[in-house]
């Protein structure tokens, strides 16, 4: 992976952690018509691209047949990371069955103990191809910290 900061001061594993560890993230996808849509989903990152399912009827996966790239926010106001990147639909088995496992693990119910899955019917899993990373800390003193992620693994 070829990745680089572009400027600021945050460390790349702070960032890193956060994405392991929010439970969900903030979709950003544009309708046809040119509108916003923002949505909650639960995702996995695995340190390099992020993965979320949706059912193909959404209007999310509608949205990103006709545009491919997205914006997807974690963080609050003042701590928050955007990530900027093209998606594509996953269809390689051993790369569905590494993030159902890892979204397995992730998304327990507390009190069932059942787990989530991303093998539900008419579901697509969706892998972002991370371009762009840009960071906010409020320790930071407002500085913001970009990564350029300029090759795929």
């Amino acid at each position: 992976m070829d990745t680089f900061r572009t400027r600021g001061f945050i460390p790349w594993n702070k960032i890193d952690n956060w994405l392991r560890a929010f439970r969900s993230i903030w979709l950003s996808t544009t309708r046809p018509d040119g509108w916003p849509h923002s949505v909650p989903v639960w995702y996995i990152w695995d340190g390099r691209n992020l993965y979320f399912i949706s059912a193909r009827h959404m209007q999310k996966s509608k949205n990103l047949a006709r545009q491919p790239w997205i914006v997807v926010h974690a963080g609050d106001g003042d701590d928050v990371i955007i990530l900027e990147g093209p998606v594509e639909i996953v269809t390689d088995r051993a790369e569905l069955e590494d993030i159902d496992a890892a979204y397995r693990t992730k998304y327990v119910d507390p009190g069932s103990g059942a787990q989530a899955t991303i093998f539900e019917p008419e579901v697509d899993l969706y892998r972002v191809n991370v371009k762009h990373i840009m960071a906010w800390e409020y320790a930071t003193v407002a500085n913001r910290t970009d990564w350029i992620f300029e090759s795929q693994n």
